[in-house]
């Protein structure tokens, strides 16, 4: 009777505390359009990525409600945007507390095999990414306003603000058949992940009655 109780526990309270119903489903149906948001910045990380421009600004994040703040609450944040992405070999871990002495913090990790191909676009709002990168045709101190796909996405650009921008070339043909950003170990804090859509086989989600790591 414990272990189904406790099941059925994680079952509920994962869902609803740490994965928006908008994720769940949507990666459930292998789907599209999907978002994850957190109180506390969870786990991104990938072995490698590429994308034919990368865009890169600081703003604030709004950070989703927690169990015992029915708030919202704004959170600077680098603002991270890869064009035409894909990246290889993905895990996502995020955490939070319970406030239950037996099991003090639930987790869940989402592992995406092979490469998953991001759409026309992934938003990151990050406390921090780290990367080995490679980026061509780099402008650094853009305007925020200026930048390609950041100047139009909810919120607003910051006017004036600081930006980095890498070209989205058109040698050899359309933009997206060209590749302006190699990353390679990739490693981020992120509050949000906003994606124009996503194609998925294989994804996995594990919850934990404890922390879950991307090690």
């Amino acid at each position: 009777m414990g272990r189904v109780r406790l099941g059925r526990f994680a079952a509920v309270t994962l869902p609803a505390a740490v994965v928006s119903v908008g994720l769940g489903v949507a990666m459930l149906q292998g789907a599209v359009s999907a978002s994850l948001s957190s109180t506390t910045p969870f786990k991104v990380t990938a072995a490698t990525g590429s994308g034919s421009g990368v865009e890169l600004s600081l703003r604030a994040a709004q950070a989703a409600a927690s169990q015992t703040d029915a708030t919202s609450a704004d959170k600077q944040s680098a603002f991270v945007t890869l064009h035409d992405g894909t990246v290889n070999t993905v895990c996502l871990a995020a955490n939070q507390p319970t406030g239950l002495g037996f099991m003090p913090n639930i987790g869940l990790r989402i592992s995406l095999p092979g490469a998953v191909s991001l759409g026309d676009s992934v938003d990151l709002n990050a406390q921090g990414v780290t990367t080995d990168a490679v980026l061509k045709n780099v402008s650094v101190g853009v305007a925020q306003q200026e930048l390609n796909h950041q100047a139009g996405v909810a919120n607003g650009a910051n006017v004036g603000g600081f930006g980095i921008e890498s070209g989205e070339g058109t040698t050899g043909g359309a933009a997206n058949d060209v590749t302006n950003v190699d990353l390679d170990n990739i490693n981020a804090d992120v509050f949000q992940v906003a994606l124009s859509s996503i194609g998925l086989t294989g994804v996995t989600l594990t919850p934990t009655a404890g922390l879950a790591t991307c090690n």
